[in-house]
């Protein structure tokens, strides 16, 4: 699939078109999109990292390039999985609570496309030096709020008695 429809319908969940079209896309157009996702959100962190400090000695300064360049992106990408899955795992509640009729893999995938205007907005509100944990706490709401809107897009399960 093309990225940039895959990061149009991101942009505007929690529309029901946008949830079936995402829907669709397939598990490896997901990670790749959340791969160039995460790697556009934290490139501005990397990129004060990287001036911020004073590398003056040559080994010094090689070692942290290497540090930023193959590291922190593993590290970026291990625990983004991670905290997916957790988000994944407590939208479970949502769906248990909503009485839907979803699977956890479609919900991780779910999760991963509702995560777009939150990172963003945290990204954003990083960059202008906006760390409070109030303004957070209300990202994380904005999150959970698109990720329930997403879930009860889907049908009720049939009581099976």
């Amino acid at each position: 699939m093309d990225l940039k429809k895959i990061i149009k319908q991101s942009l505007s969940l929690p529309k029901k078109e946008a949830v079936f079209f995402l829907n669709r896309v397939s598990m490896r157009d997901t990670l790749v999109y959340l791969f160039a996702l995460l790697f556009l959100v934290f490139l501005p962190e990397g990129i004060q990292s990287l001036l911020a400090d004073n590398l003056s000695q040559s080994e010094r300064a090689s070692s942290y390039i290497l540090q930023m360049i193959v590291f922190y992106p593993i590290y970026i990408i291990f625990l983004s999985l991670i905290g997916i899955s957790a988000l994944a795992a407590s939208g479970l509640l949502i769906v248990k609570v909503g009485k839907r009729k979803l699977a956890y893999q479609h919900l991780w995938k779910m999760t991963s496309f509702a995560l777009t205007v939150p990172l963003i907005l945290n990204m954003i509100v990083s960059f202008i030096g906006l760390d409070y944990w109030l303004i957070r706490l209300l990202i994380l709401l904005m999150f959970y709020l698109i990720l329930y809107k997403m879930v009860m897009v889907y049908p009720r399960n049939k009581n099976k008695g």
